[in-house]
């Protein structure tokens, strides 16, 4: 009987534990067009980038995010890519419900990938074009699968449609965005914002829990170990 108790603790705690450490997963929300990116996104609080073309001209390849690294662009290869700095109030073609003027970023490269900060736990973004065309968009994160599978959307000179993406960590994990691909062409992206905070050093209650399970299915192991005399 005391075998059988301890082999069903050990079971529902190592479920509990590993359960509590599984991929965290990336979440994507799409917002249409005319609609402003929201303050929060799955919990997180957002932080607006800062607008650099009043100070800044020219092509870059990298964007300083508001809290901390650099926000930067590369292509299909692999290779750094220059984008061309502009400002969305600027253009006919970019239509979204911000009050505030921002930075937008165009190229005629039809696939773009920004590889995101350390620690980015939410990322969002517009993507805007001058022609009707129909883009995909996948994201990586530092631990899980991320987003795999094309998300295809439709966008023109008067459609610019909003993208939200966050790790799903409400299970304790610790997981970040580290990458988002976006596959247009003859368009622009922008109008970011970002969380990046750190996660909590403090193991999750689910965690906790699978932890002192074990130690006590251990001690009643020990005790059912029989004693050996002199």
């Amino acid at each position: 009987m005391t075998t059988q108790l301890f082999k069903a603790l050990l079971s529902t705690f190592a479920l509990t534990f590993f359960a509590s450490i599984a991929n965290a997963g990336l979440i994507l929300e799409q917002y249409d067009s005319g609609t402003p990116t929201p303050e929060t996104i799955g919990g997180y609080a957002m932080t607006d980038f800062a607008i650099v073309n009043h100070t800044l001209s020219g092509d870059t390849s990298t964007v300083s995010a508001p809290l901390n690294g650099l926000l930067t662009f590369i292509d299909a290869g692999g290779a750094t890519l220059n984008m061309s700095r502009g400002l969305a109030d600027s253009t006919d073609w970019w239509v979204n419900g911000e009050t505030n003027n921002y930075d937008i970023f165009t190229t005629g490269v039809n696939w773009v990938t920004i590889l995101l900060p350390e620690n980015t736990r939410a990322f969002s973004f517009n993507v805007g074009s001058n022609m009707s065309a129909r883009g995909w968009l996948t994201a990586t994160e530092f631990d899980g699968s991320g987003i795999e599978n094309k998300h295809y959307f439709g966008l023109s000179a008067s459609e610019t449609p909003g993208f939200g993406i966050y790790a799903d960590n409400r299970q304790g994990q610790c997981s970040a965005i580290t990458s988002v691909t976006i596959d247009p062409f003859q368009w622009g992206m922008g109008n970011f914002s970002i969380n990046n905070d750190p996660c909590s050093t403090s193991v999750s209650e689910p965690a906790t829990a699978a932890l002192l399970g074990l130690g006590l299915a251990g001690l009643l192991f020990a005790r059912r170990k029989p004693r050996h005399t002199a």
